[in-house]
């Protein structure tokens, strides 16, 4: 039965009304997927040496818990830290914005009234960079729940995939499709994560020389922000440039953001294109959109989520319609 586009675009609004609503939970439930579907090359690689299943889901669970305790430990003392000097930055964001408007009169340029707007107050800008980082944390904070998402998916995937293997028969064709939304997926998160872990480590170690505050909070930001084509790394590159001009001055916030544009330039242009095989088959205005809507629907962990979601949306449209043309 073919549907109308009237009728489509109907149901995609409720879909993403009721997604909007459930956007707490769907978050973390998404977020456990995202991260199962990213640890499968590990088991993927046990299966081919052999391993037995017990076996390889003890060893990935094992090596789960220590790399996540580990970043969560790392993350609550730099989130700690933060809490406790926003205050401050909002008093050198105060004095940055009368600093910029005495400089620009010396020149005869009157823009007092451009800066003192409700859009750009300093307890505004703030208030609105602090819900976005809290959107994130929030989400990753919830690590028992997502935790135990993770390892019951683990253990359903591992359990189909060693099934499939040891009966050697034909999949489905929804099977099949479904196996290539996974595998698509898996390459994007998968390529996107050891890029960004790259690139998060060059920023890290940019940090740590320039002495900025809470640079393994910048540089795992970074990382999370290397998931969102084009428009992550600016995301990515605010907060501690906006640090370093606040501590430090004009010059290291230059060298910070000259910083962050050639570790970037390199992971992006050099590294990734080795391993990505090609450019992701998305528009530059189809991720801007996508970055939009999930953000508008799923709050900041959308922004995280857009592209393999948008995959995973247009792989199933194709799904629906083979399963019409068949």
């Amino acid at each position: 039965m073919r549907l109308h586009p009237l009728q489509i675009g109907a149901y995609l609004v409720i879909v993403a009304a009721g997604m909007k609503i459930a956007a707490p939970i769907l978050n973390i439930i998404l977020l456990a997927v995202l991260l199962a579907i990213s640890i499968m090359p590990v088991i993927l690689w046990f299966m081919k040496k052999g391993v037995p299943k017990a076996l390889t889901l003890i060893i990935t669970i094992t090596l789960l818990i220590l790399v996540t305790l580990s970043i969560a430990s790392i993350l609550s003392v730099a989130v700690a830290g933060l809490a406790d000097k926003i205050p401050q930055y909002k008093d050198q964001l105060v004095s940055l914005r009368d600093g910029t408007v005495e400089f620009l009169a010396g020149f005869g340029i009157n823009v007092s009234d451009l800066l003192s707007g409700q859009e750009i107050k300093p307890d505004k800008i703030m208030a609105i960079a602090s819900d976005f980082l809290a959107g994130i944390i929030t989400t990753f904070s919830n690590f028992s729940l997502v935790f135990l998402l993770i390892i019951f998916l683990l253990i359903d995937i591992t359990d189909l995939r060693y099934k499939q293997h040891q009966s050697g028969k034909n999949l489905t064709l929804m099977q099949e499709k479904t196996t290539e939304l996974a595998t698509e997926i898996r390459k994007y998160v998968s390529i996107s994560a050891f890029t960004g872990l790259l690139t998060a480590i060059g920023n890290l170690i940019l940090l740590l020389v320039m002495g900025v505050d809470f640079p393994v909070l910048w540089a795992f930001l970074s990382f999370l922000f290397s998931f969102i084509p084009n428009i992550g790394f600016i995301l990515s590159v605010i907060p501690p440039a906006f640090i370093a001009l606040g501590d430090s001055g004009l010059t290291a916030a230059i060298i910070v953001i000259v910083g962050f544009i050639i570790i970037n330039g390199i992971v992006e242009n050099v590294i990734k294109p080795k391993y990505m095989g090609g450019e992701l088959d998305m528009s530059l205005f189809v991720i801007f959109l996508s970055l939009v809507v999930w953000t508008w629907i799923l709050g900041a962990m959308g922004a995280i989520l857009a592209i393999p979601l948008t995959i995973s949306f247009m792989k199933a449209w194709q799904i629906l319609f083979t399963s019409e043309s068949a």
